[in-house]
């Protein structure tokens, strides 16, 4: 399955996997910060922001991700998610931890919980409920510049991959096996997340030697959006220690 992805240098080889209902906008801000010999593919999952809806669990988006990785330059690469991504990247590396190098783990659980509510929500009217119900859950401090970043990095012209991608995060629970994790782990959350709150970013530090774990003051479950520069810092300089 072949994969449309953005690149950009970065201090080492690195695949980037977005969160349920975006795409590979989500991470244009942080890219656009880092530097280094390596290269960056922020790639952009089945169905997302358009297309054929091929994929309806974790396990599925992950093979996808691992065929991406597969017939890359570097076969074993950093792989950092946010949200749903951060989903596929601990899936990754459990089923196919010849694929990873590294994890960087961004706004994500070990299991990812949705409320009834915005399940509902999404079978009725997908719009109305991302901008009544997501939206107002994903972010601290919504400015006009933010609200333009975040609206880029839907996939709105693709409205059915949002209930599907929620349906599958509801689905993920890999409690139990993240403990066999044992690659170096950055886990990164926002303060404020009421999406995935701070007690999962917890969870997976103790649960997984050589993680270390950073929190981002006064913002949400967006944080690539939310504060890319200080998302950035942590990424550039993570990748440039496992790069040495």
């Amino acid at each position: 399955m072949t994969l449309d992805s953005v690149s950009h240098e970065a201090p080492t080889d690195i695949t980037f996997v977005h969160g349920a209902g975006c795409n590979s906008a989500v991470w244009n801000e942080v890219l656009s910060r880092l530097s280094g010999a390596g290269m960056a593919a922020a790639l952009d999952l089945p169905g997302h922001p358009s297309g054929e809806i091929t994929c309806t669990t974790i396990q599925q988006y992950t093979e996808a991700v691992h065929g991406f990785i597969s017939e890359s330059s570097s076969p074993r690469q950093v792989v950092a998610g946010h949200s749903m991504g951060g989903a596929v990247a601990l899936e990754l590396a459990i089923s196919r931890p010849e694929d990873v190098r590294a994890l960087i783990l961004l706004d994500t659980g070990a299991k990812l919980g949705v409320l009834p509510d915005t399940i509902k929500g999404l079978e009725g009217s997908v719009l109305k409920t991302i901008e009544n119900v997501i939206t107002p859950m994903s972010y601290y401090d919504l400015d006009a510049a933010t609200a333009r970043s975040a609206r880029a990095s839907l996939s709105l012209s693709n409205p059915g991959v949002f209930l599907n991608d929620y349906l599958a995060c509801k689905s993920f629970d890999r409690r139990v096996e993240v403990s066999r994790i044992t690659v170096p782990a950055l886990i990164i959350c926002g303060d404020r997340d009421r999406m995935t709150p701070p007690k999962w970013s917890h969870f997976l530090s103790k649960s997984m030697i050589g993680s270390s774990l950073f929190f981002i003051a006064d913002c949400g479950h967006m944080s690539p959006l939310e504060k890319p520069d200080s998302v950035a810092r942590l990424i550039q300089s993570f990748l440039q220690s496992v790069s040495q």
